[in-house]
Order: structure tokens, then sequence, then C-alpha cells
């Protein structure tokens, strides 16, 4: 019974992120968790920043955990069902990630060059005021690419091992570690435990994510590329997780995925051009679609009782 109540918490948190997309700002849960950890944050100490930060990470994942075991208490009615939908939906988004990289090709389509540099600022983790349109296609792609993992697999990943408590605790832990993990200061010490723990919360879906990108491009691009690019590409990015998905879908595509100074992925194959972003997209959204028929066809099996 309560596998077939997850699942319907599943089937209610795809229908609010395809129908409504993001929640207001005032009331989403990811925003209350950065308010959390910005709190923690801004009260840092100057001395035992390693121990604070491992402190500060422990207390809000506790945090989120705690959050998920309190509706999951509330039993499975029509209230839980809608709470835990809501929650469940923040900690995943598909259709915000796919109408974003949409919109950027249809700018670069028009040639709105500098509009599309500034909203790559928000898209991407890098300096953004130089692009080219290969350079800001392959940006857009990389992102597509990489947020299906930590945007989507991971965090439904986690839902289904661990239920709705799982999933809120992925979210908060990418949330950390997007705030205040960073290898520079003043983050390098109080961020470290956040960064390490989600490199190791990404570690299985980053590598699960070859199947599902293989399997969609069978459909809609280059399965073999897909699996070989992985293979010996997956290694060149900074992150132990990014290369994967990234690298797949380069492959899948045929198409060369550059961050300037920092890696290169399929060496061999063409810049993108713009209109490859819509093939991302379609990419990328068919494996979620897969990710999501994946936990229904497993989830007939419970893997954890409450």
């Amino acid at each position: 019974m309560i596998m077939d109540f997850l699942l319907q918490v599943l089937i209610l948190a795809v229908l609010f992120d395809i129908l409504f997309g993001e929640p207001p700002v005032f009331i989403h849960p990811v925003v209350w968790m950065g308010k959390l950890i910005g709190l923690f944050e801004r009260r840092a100490p100057r001395r035992h920043r390693k121990l604070y930060g491992l402190f500060m990470a422990i207390f809000c994942v506790g945090a989120a955990v705690l959050a998920g075991l309190l509706v999951v208490s509330l039993g499975e009615g029509l209230l839980c069902l809608v709470i835990a939908a809501f929650l469940l939906k923040s900690t995943f988004s598909i259709r915000m990630l796919l109408v974003s990289a949409l919109g950027i090709r249809e700018d670069l389509g028009e040639g709105r060059i500098e509009k599309v540099r500034s909203d790559l600022k928000t898209f991407v983790g890098r300096d953004t005021s130089k692009l080219n349109e290969h350079q800001s296609a392959s940006a857009v792609i990389e992102s597509v690419a990489e947020s299906f993992v930590d945007g989507i697999l991971s965090p439904l990943f986690y839902f289904l091992l661990f239920g709705l408590p799982g999933a809120l605790a992925f979210r908060m832990i990418n949330t950390l570690d997007s705030m205040v993990g960073y290898k520079k200061e003043p983050f390098i010490d109080i961020g470290y435990a956040s960064a390490r723990l989600d490199d190791l919360a990404n570690w299985v879906p980053a590598r699960l994510s070859i199947l599902f990108i293989f399997i969609a491009s069978i459909f809609l691009g280059k399965p073999l590329e897909a699996a070989r690019n992985c293979i010996h590409d997956h290694n060149k990015t900074a992150s132990p997780n990014s290369g994967w998905s990234m690298a797949a879908v380069a492959g899948a595509l045929e198409v060369r995925l550059e961050k300037i100074g920092f890696h290169v992925l399929g060496v061999e194959y063409d810049n993108p051009q713009p209109l490859q972003i819509n093939k991302a997209v379609r990419l990328v959204g068919f494996s979620s679609f897969l990710v999501i028929a994946g936990i229904f066809l497993i989830g007939k099996v419970p893997l954890v009782r409450f």
C-alpha cells in the first residue's frame, strides 16, 4: 500500500510540474532551504570553518529529512497526497529546464546574442560575456545534460529508495552545494562537506544516467556514440559526476561541447548549432520520461517501508 501511495504522489508531482512549473518564490520549498543555508552562512565563525560546515550540512539535511517524515506521518489521505506531491515536485524540475533551454535556442535563432549571454548567466556557471553562437549552444546543451542528473534523476532516484524524505534530503544537499560548495574563499572551508556530500549523492545517479540516455538515443540520437563518448570523455570534467551525462549527450547528438579553459567533450564532432538544442531537449525530455516509467515498473516491489 505504501508504494502505491508513493506512486500516486509521483504522478501528482509530475502533473504539477508539467501544468504549473515552479511554485511562487514565497512558497517554494527550495527557496526556504536556501534561507536556512543562508542563515548558517551568515553566522559562520572565522575559525574551525570546516567543522562548522559539516555541522551546517548535517543540520540542514536532517531538517529536510524531518520535514519529509512529518508529512509522511500524516497518513495516506488526500491532504498528505497533495502536500507530499507539492514537496516532491520542488525537488525536480523538468518543465523549467526544458522551456528555458528552448527560450535561449529561440533567441539564438533570431540572432539576439546579447540577450542570450545575459540569460545564460542564470543557466550556467561560467563567464558568458564573450560567448559566440556555438559556445552559447554548447553551454545550453551541457547544462541540460548535467541538470538531467541533479535536477531530475537524482531526486527521483532517492524518492524511489527512501520516499519523500530521501528526495528532500537530496535537494537540500544539492542546494547546499550550489550555495556554498565552491573551491574559493569564503566557501572553500565551510562548503567542503557540502561539496563532498553532493559528489557522493550524485555518484550513482550520474552513472545510471548513461542507461536512460542510451535508450532514449535509440529513438532520438546515436546510442553507440553516446556510450562510446561517455566511456571516453566522462572523466574530462572537473566534477566526478557531471561528465557522464554531458559526454553521453555529446555522443548521442554528435556535437562538440566545450567549456573554454576547462574541458572539451566529443572533440572529433562539429560545434553545435542552435537547432541541436532542440534535439538535446527532446533527448533529455524522453530520458526523464524513461526515469519516471522505470520507477513505475519497479515500484510494485516496495524497497523501503516506513
